[in-house]
């Protein structure tokens, strides 16, 4: 049994970013048995059903989440904020995938500046559900420990763990940097072997447990190259442009085993990864069409009927009294069997209610020219 989950991925999803195919990623992670694993996409929640129903399908829990960027007011377009601070935060329920959602839709609608961003405000609104992690090096937390500012980072946590309680975890990360890689990687590392070093105590001191994750963008190790190659896509920079964003080649999908030997004094850390997975309930995507509730003329309202049965009583009426306007109060035998084909298919399908919905706005706009 695998003493270790990835909480922190990254898919195709996160546009130009992300390079791991989901169907991949969940195969590789049932390859190297581990019971569970997260999407956490920058920002947004575009693969959360793709994901779900292929890792329901191959055995391994689905834990759906998001890398949110945190500014100070969403509505505030402030280029010294753009980027926000990173979070991740992950679906405990249907109540906090609900919530997620909101979270998520919100930073589109209210807070969208160069990113999709959200405030505390919106955390504080609609948190229920949710597990929250400190994220990466982009993190609040970790930021205000690079500058020192160890005080600034405890307060930073007692207000998290306001808000999340025991679902609230510090997350540590560690890259190692190679001969091959460039100086950015090793200020990355320098900087995580900093963060991760004042986390455990900050931790310890405050009774918050902490987590290890790594920041995956691809599945395998010889993705790396690749990967670097569509981050030059997603700046405008070329290969050989010394100043362009890099990552540090090291963010790959790993084994438990491969992530116990980075943290071999923090192998707890590693366990309750498995801890939140274990809080994460099962639950259903699955729904029936979300729709308006069109209203049916009197005459059709038959309440010994379901309100499909209703809808399709007045779809038919409205079909036929179109096709004789069209073709005549006499309807041929192949306008008449047409007719039926469609109409039985769209009973079948159960969508006479959206049928009416599309003809109702398409008559609207032809009223008003």
């Amino acid at each position: 049994m695998s003493q270790f989950v990835h909480l922190h991925v990254h898919t195709q999803y996160s546009i130009l970013d992300g390079a791991s195919d989901i169907r991949k990623l969940v195969a590789r992670t049932k390859e190297m048995g581990m019971p569970a694993v997260a999407i956490t996409d920058h920002g947004n929640m575009y693969g959360v059903k793709e994901f779900h129903d292929v890792a329901t399908r191959e055995g391994v829990k689905p834990i759906l989440g998001c890398e949110v960027y945190v500014v100070r007011d969403r509505f505030i377009a402030d280029k010294d904020e753009k980027a926000g601070d990173h979070l991740v935060l992950l679906a405990k329920n249907l109540k906090g995938y609900q919530n997620l959602c909101k979270i998520v839709s919100y930073s589109w609608t209210e807070g969208f500046y160069y990113k999709p961003r959200i405030d505390k405000t919106l955390l504080r609104e609609h948190g229920e559900g949710l597990i929250c992690c400190s994220a990466c090096l982009g993190g609040e937390v970790q930021q205000a420990i690079m500058r020192n500012d160890l005080k600034g980072a405890e307060e930073t946590i007692a207000e998290f763990v306001k808000m999340f309680g025991e679902d609230y975890y510090l997350e540590m990360q560690l890259h190692p940097a190679t001969i091959a890689t460039d100086a950015r990687s090793h200020e990355v590392w320098e900087g995580q072997k900093k963060v991760n070093a004042a986390l455990v105590e900050l931790g310890r001191k405050m009774g918050v447990k902490y987590i290890v994750s790594n920041d995956v963008h691809f599945v395998d190790a010889d993705d790396a190259e690749a990967h670097d190659h569509l981050i030059c896509l997603n700046t405008g920079k070329d290969l050989d442009d010394p100043n362009r964003m890099r990552y540090t080649f090291q963010e790959w999908l790993k084994s438990p085993g491969e992530m116990a030997a980075l943290f071999p004094d923090h192998l707890e850390a590693l366990a309750t990864t498995l801890e939140i997975a274990d809080k994460v309930e099962a639950y259903s995507l699955e729904h029936p069409p979300l729709l308006p509730d069109f209203p049916i003329p009197a005459e059709f309202d038959d309440p010994a009927k379901e309100t499909v049965a209703r809808q399709f009583d007045y779809l038919r009426h409205l079909a036929y009294a179109g096709a004789r306007e069209r073709y005549g109060e006499e309807l041929s035998e192949k306008v008449v069997e047409r007719l039926e084909y469609e109409l039985k298919t769209i009973e079948w399908m159960g969508f006479p209610g959206y049928f009416l919905i599309v003809w109702d706005f398409i008559r609207a706009a032809r009223e008003m020219g």
